[in-house]
C-alpha cells in the first residue's frame, strides 16, 4: 500500500511539474505572439507615414510660389554678385586651373564649383501654413489609411524644426493625455540646401489593446482549452485521492470485519465443543449458559452479515423497494420491540411520544423497519452511560416526522455531513470496544432517499445526537 502511495505522489509531482511547464510555455507564446503581432503593426504604420510624409512634401512643393517646373523649388532669393568680386571670381578660376591642370576634369568641376559656391548663396523656404489646411492633411492620412487598410482613428500635429506647433487636430494636447497615444514620427522638406524641415507626427491611441484584440480570439481559445486541462488535473487528484482513502477504508473494513467475524465463530465454535465433550459434566444451568452464548453470538453474527449484505446491494444499485401503505408508528413499535431486550442489558429506555395525525405512509416496509433499528442500536452502542433514547412523530406538511433524540455522546459538527457517508465512523474519543463498519447510517440515508424523504443530524460532542426523518404521509388505504 505504501509502495501505491509512492507511486501516486509521484505521478501527481511528474503531472504537475508537465502542467506547469505547459502554462509557462502557453505565456511564453502568447507574450512572444503579441511582441510579433506588435513589431508588424508598427511597421506597417511606419511604411504608412513615410507614404504620408512624402504626399505631404509634393503638395508643399506643388503649392509653394515660385516653383521651377524643371527642380519642383521655389527660389526665393538669389544673392547677386558685385562687380569686385567678378575680377576676384575670374582670378581665382584661373588660378585654379592653372593648378589642376594635372587632375582629372572631375576634379576640376568640383573645385570650380566650391569656388563659386563660396560667393553665390541661394536660399529656398516654403510657407508650410499657406500651403496646407487641415483638411489637406486629413485627407491625406485619410487616404493612406485605407490604402494600408487601417481602421484606427489618428491624432497629428506638424511642427517646425523648433518644435513650434504649426498644425494639429487635438482639442487639447497634454503630456498626460499623450501617454495613451503610439506616436509615429517623420521629417519631411528636408534637404541640405532648404533652410527649413516639418515634422509630421503621427498619434494612434490604443494601439496595444487594438493589437490585442485582433488576437484576442487565439487567447481566448487557449485560455479555454488551459482552464479545461487544469480542470481535469484538479479533477484527476481528488479522485485519486478519494480512491486512495476509499481503498484504505475498504481494507480497514475488510480487516475488522474479519475479526468482527472470527470473534463470534470462535466462541460459538467453544460452547459447542463444551456442549459435545462427553467428559466435561454440565448441569442445566451451565448448559443453558452455553446455548445462550451460541444463541447470542449467532445473532450477532446474522448483524454482521446484513451489514455486509446491506454494503453489497448498496454498491451494485439501488434496490427495488416494496411499497405499501402501513401505520408508521406501529413499525416504529416493532423495531423497538426487537432491540429492548438490547437496552435492558444496560438498564437502559426507550420512550416514545407519537402525536401525529398522518402516521400511514407509501414505503417498503422491511427497509423502514431497518432505519428504526438502525439509529436504536446506534443510540445504544455510542453511550457511555444508561442509555436513553425518545421517538417522538409530529404531523408536517405533507407528511410526519420522526425524532429519535438520544444521550449518547454526540457527535462534532464537522462530521455533522461526513457521518452519512459509506465506511465512514466518526472517532468515538474515550470509547474503543464499539466495533463496526460505517455502514448503518450510509444505508439509513440511501434508503430515505429512495423514499423521497430527508433525514438530518443535530448533535454536539457530550450532549447526544438527535435524528430527523421526515417522510411523505399517505391517506389512501389498499
Amino acid at each position: 500500500m505504501k509502495k501505491i502511495g509512492k507511486y501516486i505522489q509521484l505521478i501527481i509531482f511528474l503531472s504537475s511539474f508537465a502542467l506547469i511547464g505547459f502554462l509557462i510555455i502557453q505565456m511564453y507564446w502568447a507574450k512572444n505572439n503579441f511582441e510579433e503581432k506588435k513589431q508588424n503593426v508598427e511597421q506597417l504604420y511606419e511604411i504608412c507615414i513615410q507614404e504620408i510624409g512624402n504626399q505631404l512634401n509634393a503638395a508643399v512643393l506643388n503649392k509653394s510660389s515660385g516653383v521651377d517646373p524643371n527642380l519642383g523649388i521655389g527660389i526665393s532669393k538669389i544673392k547677386p554678385l558685385e562687380k569686385s568680386y567678378e575680377r576676384e571670381l575670374s582670378e581665382k578660376v584661373y588660378e585654379g586651373l592653372m593648378n589642376l591642370k594635372n587632375r582629372s576634369l572631375a576634379e576640376k568641376r568640383e573645385e570650380i564649383l566650391n569656388i563659386v559656391n563660396s560667393h553665390y548663396s541661394m536660399n529656398f523656404s516654403y510657407n508650410v501654413e499657406k500651403a496646407l489646411k487641415n483638411s489637406d492633411i486629413e485627407e491625406i492620412i485619410r487616404e493612406s489609411f485605407n490604402e494600408f487598410e487601417i481602421e484606427n482613428e489618428a491624432k497629428y500635429t506638424i511642427t517646425d524644426q523648433e518644435g513650434v506647433l504649426i498644425f494639429t487636430n487635438f482639442q487639447e494636447i497634454e503630456n498626460k493625455n499623450l501617454r495613451n497615444y503610439s506616436q509615429f514620427s517623420i521629417d519631411f522638406l528636408k534637404d541640405e540646401e532648404s533652410a527649413q524641415k516639418s515634422v509630421l507626427t503621427i498619434y494612434i491611441k490604443g494601439l496595444n489593446k487594438s493589437i490585442s484584440r485582433s488576437i484576442s480570439g487565439v487567447f481566448l481559445i487557449s485560455f479555454v482549452l488551459i482552464l479545461i486541462i487544469l480542470s481535469a488535473f484538479i479533477i484527476s487528484i481528488k479522485i485519486i485521492r478519494s480512491q486512495k482513502r476509499t481503498t484504505q477504508i475498504k481494507t480497514d473494513f475488510i480487516n475488522n470485519m474479519t475479526h468482527e467475524l472470527k470473534t463470534p465463530i470462535a466462541t460459538i465454535g467453544l460452547a459447542c465443543e463444551a456442549l459435545i465433550d462427553s467428559g466435561i459434566e454440565l448441569n442445566t444451568k451451565k448448559k443453558s449458559s452455553f446455548l445462550n452464548t451460541i444463541q447470542n453470538e449467532n445473532e450477532r453474527l446474522g448483524k454482521l452479515v446484513e451489514n455486509v449484505l446491506e454494503n453489497s446491494l448498496s454498491e451494485k444499485g439501488n434496490p427495488e423497494l416494496n411499497l405499501e401503505i402501513f401505520n408508521l408508528e406501529k413499525i416504529i413499535q416493532k423495531a423497538v420491540k426487537s432491540i429492548e431486550i438490547s437496552y435492558n442489558t444496560k438498564k437502559g429506555s426507550i420512550f416514545t411520544d407519537f402525536m401525529a395525525q398522518n402516521v400511514l405512509v407509501e414505503a417498503d416496509k422491511l427497509h423502514i423497519t431497518n432505519v428504526i433499528y438502525n439509529l436504536l442500536d446506534n443510540s445504544l452502542k455510542y453511550s457511555l452511560k444508561k442509555p436513553e433514547v425518545t421517538i417522538s412523530t409530529r404531523d408536517i406538511i405533507g407528511g410526519i416526522i420522526i425524532r429519535i433524540k438520544d444521550n449518547g455522546i454526540g457527535i462534532a459538527k464537522e462530521y455533522h455531513e461526513q457521518v452519512f457517508e459509506k465506511l465512514f465512523r466518526v472517532p468515538t474519543g474515550n470509547i474503543h470496544n464499539v466495533k463496526g463498519f460505517g455502514l448503518g447510517l450510509s444505508y439509513v440515508k440511501s434508503i430515505i432517499d429512495l423514499h423521497n424523504g430527508n433525514i438530518k443530524i443535530e448533535s454536539k460532542l457530550k450532549e447526544g445526537s438527535t435524528f430527523l426523518i421526515s417522510l411523505k404521509s399517505s391517506k389512501i388505504i389498499k
